[in-house]
């Protein structure tokens, strides 16, 4: 029978600090795994969706007055979609009631209403509400200046 030497014995297993360190990247995995299969709550795809129309809105009026066009931004209130041609089609919480005041030149349709951007930084002007049970944005683009405030509550 042959017998290992003390070196081979030593080295057939792990260390404490080896399986410790396995067992932390594990942890962090699970951590990660977690937060990703987790779906966002409504609270913030409504805080993002706000922003991400008021930025839309603000780099339309920067973009009439730029290029010395009029400049719209459609908002489809049916498909929850808004389009403008400073970026892609813009996807607003399916969850959320969404109320659109427009000026009605500007209402398309019952589903579809628009805001215009005017190379002087004017604009048609409007107001639009999303509400979901845990929170609600305003959104309202002055008629004179153009200019665009949101507020989440």
């Amino acid at each position: 029978m042959m017998r290992l030497s003390r070196s081979l014995r030593r080295r057939a297993g792990v260390t404490l600090l080896e399986a410790l360190v396995a067992l932390a990247l594990v942890a962090l995995m699970a951590g990660m795994a977690s937060q990703l299969l987790r779906p966002p709550s409504p609270r913030l795809r409504l805080e993002s969706a706000t922003r991400a129309f008021c930025a839309t809105l603000r780099a339309t009026r920067a973009r009439a007055i730029a290029t010395n066009a009029e400049a719209l931004v459609v908002v489809d209130l049916y498909r929850k979609t808004y389009a403008s041609p400073v970026g892609a089609e813009g996807r607003l919480p399916t969850e959320a009631q969404i109320a659109l005041d427009v000026a009605s030149m500007q209402r398309g349709s019952e589903t579809t209403g628009s805001i215009a951007f005017f190379p002087d930084g004017s604009s048609t002007g409007g107001d639009m509400q999303m509400t979901t049970p845990e929170a609600r944005a305003t959104i309202g683009v002055n008629w004179l200046t153009g200019e665009a405030s949101c507020v989440l509550r």
